[in-house]
């Protein structure tokens, strides 16, 4: 990676800022070399969503989308969102092709987990994958990121992971009950998480469960725990989950339709016991007043079974 690269993360020019924040948006270019965990980031500035200088937006249009108050309401109670978002036909169909082009590209990378799949040709250190720039673009959706910064409360994110979560037909492992922030060293934790639907997820095939409100509660105690049918191995404790499973909310989505989830909240999902694939893309994003810190090893990354990309980019 080159100098250029930073033009991916900043815009080249940002309005006035009043307040506590305006010193921000004039210094992350000196600060996004520390805030970086090697994976590539997408910066929307108070300009709004109008022109993206990188990512293959650049020179596009867009209508910005504005979450209603209840919705946002919403997400800070129950700890997810199903915003009526569907990414557009040409858009989804470009991503389905680059799915089938990343499992081919990595065949000894079990399929749910892709991590760092928005980087190209294995360009992070996580679990050696040959990623595609088609998911940094996907990631980098200005109405995507929209929603995101709504929920976040804040103008300017940072995508700092993009994983796949591939389920296919008849074997696709499970994600057992945990909680994104065990792995992960963002301080303040503060992220949340779009999960994007490439083929239609349901409960046959191992869609996306919530125990809502429970991201407001805190650390749940994680226990390490190995099963062949479970693609992660740091997870909630079973005795701890029980009494809140009647609860859970399975998140069915059609391809190319999005939800959302804070760090903290329950969710997991069941193995794909169907005849039909199951893919989505999780793409993660922190405010930029968050810091990743490279210095901590959460457990979840000692005892996850899931290898996170800790190293700088060079700039």
């Amino acid at each position: 990676p080159s100098a250029a690269w930073l033009k991916l993360f900043v815009p080249p020019a940002f309005p006035p800022r009043q307040g506590r924040s305006s010193n921000l948006a004039h210094s992350l270019a000196k600060t996004m070399r520390a805030l970086l965990p090697g994976a590539a980031a997408a910066l929307r500035s108070a300009r709004g969503c109008s022109q993206w200088p990188s990512c293959g937006w650049k020179g596009r249009s867009f209508t910005s989308i504005r979450l209603s108050e209840a919705q946002v309401e919403a997400y800070r109670r129950d700890g997810f969102l199903l915003p009526g978002f569907q990414l557009e036909v040409d858009h989804l169909a470009s991503a389905r092709r680059a799915m089938d082009e990343l499992l081919e590209r990595n065949p000894d990378v079990m399929p749910e987990q892709l991590v760092n799949s928005h980087l190209a040709d294995g360009e992070g250190e996580a679990q050696g994958v040959r990623g595609s720039a088609e998911f940094l673009k996907l990631a980098s959706h200005p109405p995507l990121v929209e929603l995101v910064s709504q929920c976040l409360g804040t103008e300017n994110v940072i995508l700092w992971a993009c994983q796949i979560f591939c389920k296919l037909p008849g074997e696709g492992k499970a994600v057992p009950f945990h909680q994104d922030g065990q792995y992960w060293p963002i301080e303040p934790l503060r992220a949340c998480t779009a999960w994007i639907a490439l083929d239609r997820s349901d409960a046959e095939n191992g869609a996306l469960q919530v125990l809502p409100g429970t991201h407001s509660k805190g650390y749940v105690e994680h226990i390490q725990r190995e099963d062949e049918e479970a693609c992660i191995s740091f997870i909630a404790d079973p005795e701890a989950v029980a009494p809140q499973r009647p609860k859970a909310t399975m998140l069915e989505l059609e391809p190319g339709q999005v939800s959302l989830h804070d760090s903290m909240l329950l969710h997991g999902s069941e193995r794909n016991r169907s005849r039909r694939r199951r893919a989505g893309v999780a793409a993660v994003y922190m405010p930029a007043e968050c810091h990743f810190n490279r210095e901590v090893e959460t457990e979840g990354a000692r005892k996850g079974g899931l290898k996170l990309d800790r190293g700088l980019r060079q700039a």
